[in-house]
């Protein structure tokens, strides 16, 4: 799903942000160009974020 419109960044790629570090939407826009330009996606950016945090993340981690 295209997350963000203007720099075409996928929740794909905010996930793998996410799972390489980024915690914030500062921080997934700095890694992604996400949310750079008009800022509108930036409610999407942060439901990506708590959805990955609640559930992709603790998967990852049992993996280890």
């Amino acid at each position: 799903m295209i997350v963000c419109i203007c720099n075409n960044v996928n929740s794909s790629t905010i996930e793998t942000a996410i799972e390489n570090g980024a915690d914030s939407v500062d921080q997934i826009r700095e890694c992604t160009s996400a949310g750079a330009c008009c800022g509108k996606c930036q409610f999407k950016i942060n439901r990506v974020l708590q959805d990955t945090v609640t559930t992709v993340l603790p998967e990852v981690a049992s993996m280890k």
